[in-house]
């Protein structure tokens, strides 16, 4: 148990080192400031506790993990449908091309002013923001996905008549994941950013309303509290989350990186 507690505490060394150094400049620079321009991160962490104690952080986390996921899990969905649909079907990608770039070219703050003229103040607008401005990297990986796959391997399946369904399941799909990984670690990072300056304008609850609650009352280091919240979550979905289901799925990868 020590030798695996050890060998599980040097893989994620660099990044330790890394959060160590991070606190330590931020201590430094807040001793030059007043708490209410930059809190320290002692003082961040007695926000933090208050908030967990009066049960408004679990209370705003859930509300928008509830907006942010929901959001992105229809834009996974609607990405990876149409992006192989676009990778096997040409007419079908040169007819959603465009659209796809409109999307893309919209900025997000233009999602957002667009959402609050169609749904109002609520959770519809951060949904339908990180829905629609992150399916566009779903979309392209996925096609990129689809149509770098081995053609050695797609002349071999059609000569052996392969069914769609094992064509699909078992030759695209294995080569997908790899660009799919790569597009939700981005996508993730994104829909949370987003989510949050959605519900920094129009939502009552979630992080982003506690964000701009903080903001009005000048609590500095409530808002810098809920900040590190946000990178807490972002940080336990890809390190918790998707990359051991990346070494899950792509054992090959994690076997490559030790040779």
């Amino acid at each position: 148990m020590g030798k695996k507690m050890r060998s599980i505490i040097k893989g994620i060394l660099p990044e330790l080192s890394g959060l160590s150094s991070f606190l330590f400049i931020w201590y430094l620079a807040a001793r030059k400031y007043s708490s209410v321009v930059l809190p320290s991160p002692i003082e961040t962490f007695n926000a933090l506790k208050y908030l967990l104690i009066t049960n408004q952080l679990l209370t705003a986390v859930w509300a928008s993990i509830f907006h942010i996921f929901t959001g992105f899990a229809i834009a996974v969905f609607a990405g990876i449908i149409l992006g192989i649909c676009a990778g096997l079907i040409p007419w079908f990608r040169r007819f959603i091309a465009p659209t796809i770039a409109a999307f893309q070219g919209i900025p997000p703050i233009g999602w957002i002013v667009i959402a609050l003229l169609w749904f109002g103040n609520g959770n519809a607008t951060s949904i339908f923001t990180v829905a629609v401005a992150t399916l566009p990297i779903i979309f392209i990986s996925t096609v990129d996905g689809i149509n770098t796959t081995d053609s050695q391997l797609l002349e071999m399946a059609s000569l052996f008549r392969t069914s769609k369904r094992f064509l699909l399941l078992d030759i695209y799909f294995p080569h997908l994941l790899s660009y799919l990984f790569t597009a939700l670690t981005t996508g993730v990072g994104l829909a949370f950013r987003l989510g949050i300056m959605a519900e920094l304008l129009s939502a009552e609850t979630g992080i982003g309303a506690e964000l701009n609650l903080a903001r009005i009352n000048l609590e500095t280091a409530e808002l810098m509290a809920w900040i590190c919240v946000v990178l807490m979550i972002i940080l336990i979905s890809e390190y918790v989350i998707l990359r051991p289901l990346q070494v899950r799925l792509e054992p090959w990868r994690n076997s490559a990186r030790k040779v």
